[in-house]
């Protein structure tokens, strides 16, 4: 058997006095407490400044916490808080148990500067108590006499304490005092004493470090005492403790202590610390196998933890050869040796050995602090042409305004005028520092992450529309995956050929499930769960929740529903936080810790961007607020075409500006129209409608894009170009161009925040699902024209497919975009045919083409299509769904859903007068679209 769960039967617990980041998160310290009955664990400033001086593991937090201005104990503060917070969650299981035997718990020290003052260390102790917030912290006091009142204070205040440095007997019985009188000053206060629980932790190895050579001293010198000091080398900590257990069954017993037994009190427990071996005459265990006792905890160095689970012999001993320990501290005067007085001076020694290592800590944290300070942002380069001017004057403007410091004093007026946009815009800017929280959730992220993977999960499927999944896509596609991460699959359309392939792609009983909804309450995401969890049910029966994750905002309906279905996790997001602002919340970085991507470093370099856009004092240049004013002013002289170029490595970032850009800007008939995907062409081809922003790697070439944007920029066309070091820049860059898109709304004058449009799709088509619901089936509108096939749906008209295109398109003029839309499903050879398509258009039209898939862009662009200026022309493809699926515990399929979705969003098209094209493809989709093309390609559309 274990010896570290063999000595549970002697009611001793061991705790680890030890803590650093890695083994919180990568597993670790939960196999100890799984395999090894680990039952606490103790921490101090020597034991951090090993782990955060000496390891790389918390560089990116000290960097983004210097970044926020915070000194040298300000990061130490919060980087300690954060370890001992998840090292408490680790043993909450524990602490919660009935029979927990007063452990699970985690201890924070003090400051050493505080060794000597009382006020201070009850100050810091409170202030660490409600930092840490978790009911099984301790917080670790020096048993120094201004430490004593300050034990009792904490202790009458409910603070569970573990009392530090004790060396001496009759300092420890004025610690027991210390604890039993903040016990009856709180019994006074009428205040419950049954949860506080303490320990007295005596210092043992250090006691015969110091005496030892002072005894063998004696023994070279010969004599009569050499025999008495033979007698006793090695013996006097093993002895003092022996004693000090004796003096804790005195103290807690009685009447006194039988009162506050009778109220729920429980024993402040000796704690046996310093008990790695240092001297190595003796045996390693000697600090361990010797003090095993009830109702005692040792706190143990990892090497000695390993010692004693290979060869530790547990049993009883801490009574054994009582009159002999007696015998030891008797003779110690005889020797000239003054216990009290050297225990005294290790109390000093000891206050020495944590404040050296604490300012070695502090001296490489302002090292650090100092680098961050250095290193500065992707600058982004701009060649305005003739507009240069007018953007100079606007940024003059909001300057002579102090636009920065309202911007991130939420000061709404710099929006709008309108009382109710105010309070919305207010409510939605939770998203500027949110970076900073996250900061806080990484450790716990990556533990996270560590543990789906050792769980035996081998892939992720993450569920959600919009906000919830642009940012995943993201980081799937323009990131490797990381060397612990799992493959992913992203699932955000109801197109059941979509559902069906992920559903046989994925290993379903290894894969683990994340739905993901804002609200709680959106159609889609909310449907792929019921979806999966059934198909899960009928895999592992009940178990099937532990396959399952939610995000979401606290309080939606989708929480009861997840708890109930037994949900693995819920992660509660941020309701000041709005879905397309979401992707440094839980929404992204849930899925690229997954990934195994360093989201620490992710986060460093968007706090990084924050300070360079004004979140902690004045700057000269704001590079958010610059893009922001560069595009706003662009779109007032008509350049409202934003077009992303990007290299092949980046391909799907342009799906998150899509929703960011549109969503945010396209209403009260303005706004920008993100363009991406749409290769770059002759110059003959561009309006003056366009912006080129090209974002790409300085170490990656792309040659045949740049060599193209300049001919462009030359032409006088302005091109904005970004070029990253690195995939962990794009922290950066999703920071930037929130910012960027909020100043958009300033200048034009909007709300950046609502959404008003999108409703409109949604209401259509829940009336068109309860005509399915009552009629079962979806009304069918008359088309316009059928040929090969396919079916034509628009006021347009014409005796063929390609006289009707050419009547459709006919109504293009300079400034029109077109817009493609696809409720069907991807595949690599859809995705060719669509270029094609909107090459062909390009060319016959010389407009904008955006492509997005159904229902995907409703939550994305689908803003911007019916609240934006009314210069689109929509072209929608749909299909027979030949592959459907049913949708559990509803009257209908995916496919229908889709379908309603596709015929809602058009409705709601039309009655905001935008011109529509539906298109059926009927059930051979490559066959339609080829009809398409050869239609478009005819002569009459020459």
């Amino acid at each position: 058997m274990n010896p570290l769960v063999e000595i549970r039967q002697f009611d001793q617990s061991i705790w680890l006095d030890f803590i650093r980041r890695k083994i919180l998160i990568n597993g670790e310290l939960q196999k100890l407490i799984r395999e090894d009955s680990l039952r606490g664990v103790t921490s101090n400033p020597a034991i951090f400044e090993k782990a955060i001086g000496g390891s790389d593991d918390y560089d990116a937090a000290i960097r983004s916490l210097a970044l926020q201005n915070k000194t040298t104990e300000e990061i130490y503060t919060s980087l300690a808080i954060a370890d001992v917070q998840q090292a408490c969650d680790l043993f909450r299981p524990l602490y919660d148990s009935a029979d927990n035997s007063g452990d699970g718990y985690v201890s924070l020290e003090v400051g050493p500067g505080l060794i000597n003052d009382t006020e201070g260390t009850i100050e810091e102790g409170m202030r660490f108590w409600k930092a840490v917030d978790r009911p099984n912290v301790m917080i670790k006091v020096p048993a120094t006499l201004e430490g004593l009142p300050a034990i009792r204070r904490l202790i009458s205040e409910g603070i569970n304490v573990n009392v530090t440095l004790i060396f001496g007997l009759e300092r420890y019985k004025l610690v027991a005092e210390a604890f039993i009188a903040g016990m009856e000053d709180r019994v006074k206060a009428g205040q419950p004493i049954d949860k506080i629980a303490s320990v007295a932790s005596f210092f043992l190895s250090r006691i015969d470090v110091l005496i030892d050579p002072k005894i063998e001293k004696i023994i070279a010198e010969g004599g009569e005492k050499a025999e008495t000091a033979k007698s006793v080398l090695g013996e006097v900590a093993i002895a003092s403790a022996k004693k000090a257990y004796q003096i804790y069954k005195e103290i807690f017993t009685g009447p006194r202590w039988e009162a506050l037994k009778a109220k729920g009190a429980n024993t402040q427990r000796l704690l046996w610390a310093s008990t790695g071996n240092k001297n190595p005459k003796y045996d390693d265990l000697k600090y361990v196998e010797s003090l095993i006792g009830p109702h005692t905890v040792n706190t143990i160095p990892v090497e000695t933890l390993d010692i004693f689970r290979a060869k530790g012999k547990p049993a009883v001993r801490l009574e054994d050869d009582l009159e002999k320990s007696e015998e030891v501290l008797r003779r110690l005067p005889e020797l000239g040796l003054d216990l009290e007085a050297l225990t005294n001076q290790l109390e000093l020694e000891g206050a020495q050995k944590f404040s050296e290592p604490f300012a070695k800590l502090m001296d490489s944290l302002e090292k650090k602090r100092q680098i961050a300070f250095g290193e500065t942002v992707i600058p982004a380069a701009l060649q305005l042409v003739q507009y240069q001017e007018d953007i100079e004057a606007k940024l003059q403007e909001l300057n002579h305004k102090n636009f920065t410091q309202g911007f991130w004093q939420k000061d709404a007026p710099l929006w709008t005028q309108d009382a109710e946009a105010q309070q919305s815009i207010r409510s939605f800017m939770g998203w500027l520092r949110v970076a900073e929280t996250m900061v806080e959730a990484v450790p716990a992220l990556e533990q996270f992450a560590n543990d789906i993977k050792a769980a035996g999960f081998k892939h992720v499927v993450v569920m959600g529309m919009g906000g919830s999944t642009m940012a995943p896509i993201v980081f799937d596609k323009s990131f490797q995956q990381g060397e612990n991460g799992l493959p992913m699959s992203i699932l955000d359309t109801t197109d059941p050929g979509t559902v069906r392939q992920i559903e046989e792609s994925v290993p379903l009983a290894d894969t683990l499930f994340i739905v993901a909804s804002k609200s709680g309450t959106t159609a889609e995401p909310l449907a792929f769960g019921d979806y999966f969890y059934a198909k899960l049910k009928e895999v592992k029966g009940d178990k099937a929740g532990e396959n399952f994750v939610a995000i979401t905002d606290p309080g939606s309906k989708f929480v009861t529903s997840a708890t109930e279905q037994g949900y693995r996790h819920i992660f509660f997001n941020f309701p000041e936080v709005g879905g397309r602002f979401s992707a440094l919340t839980y929404f992204g970085l849930v899925p690229a810790a997954l990934l195994g991507i360093n989201v620490g470093e992710l986060l460093e370099r968007a706090i990084r961007m924050m300070r360079a856009c004004g979140a902690y004092g004045p700057v000269d240049q704001n590079p958010g607020v610059e893009l922001g004013v560069v595009l706003g002013v662009l779109a007032t002289k008509g350049r409202d075409k934003l077009t992303f170029v990007v290299p092949d490595s980046l391909k799907d970032l342009g799906l998150w500006m899509e929703q960011l850009l549109a969503e945010s800007t396209g209403k009260e008939g303005k706004g920008i129209l993100p363009v991406a995907g749409e290769p770059l062409a002759d110059l003959s081809l561009y309006g003056d409608d366009r912006v080129f922003a090209y974002i790409g790697y300085k170490n990656e070439p792309d040659t045949p894009n740049l060599e193209k944007l300049k001919v462009l920029a030359d032409a006088g066309h302005p091109v904005i170009t970004i070029l990253m070091d690195e995939p962990l820049d794009l922290g950066a860059e999703f920071f930037r161009w929130e910012v960027a898109t909020a100043v958009v709304g300033a200048v034009l004058g909007i709300n950046p925040f609502d959404q008003p449009n999108v409703q409109a799709a949604k209401t259509a088509t829940d009336r068109l699902m309860k005509t399915v619901e009552q009629e079962g089936k979806l009304p069918q509108p008359q088309a316009a024209l059928s040929e090969n096939g396919v079916d034509f749906y628009t006021t347009s008209t014409g005796d063929t497919a390609a006289g009707l295109l050419d009547a459709f398109f006919a109504q293009a003029k300079p400034g029109d975009y077109v817009s493609i839309q696809a409720y069907l499903t991807e595949t690599p050879e859809l995705n060719e045919a669509i270029d094609q398509l909107r090459a062909v258009l390009q060319r016959r039209l010389h407009v904008a083409t955006t492509f997005g898939y159904g229902p995907r862009f409703l939550h994305s662009t689908g803003q911007y299509h019916k609240g934006g200026p009314n210069t689109g022309l929509f072209l929608q493809f749909t299909d027979d769904n030949v592959t459907d699926l049913p949708l559990p515990g509803r009257s209908y399929t995916f496919g229908t859903f889709q379908n309603a979705q596709a015929q809602g969003d058009l409705e709601a098209l039309q009655s905001n007068d935008r011109r529509t094209l539906h298109v059926h493809l009927g059930h051979d989709v490559k066959k339609g679209l080829k009809t398409i093309l050869s239609a478009l390609q005819a002569p009459q559309m020459a």
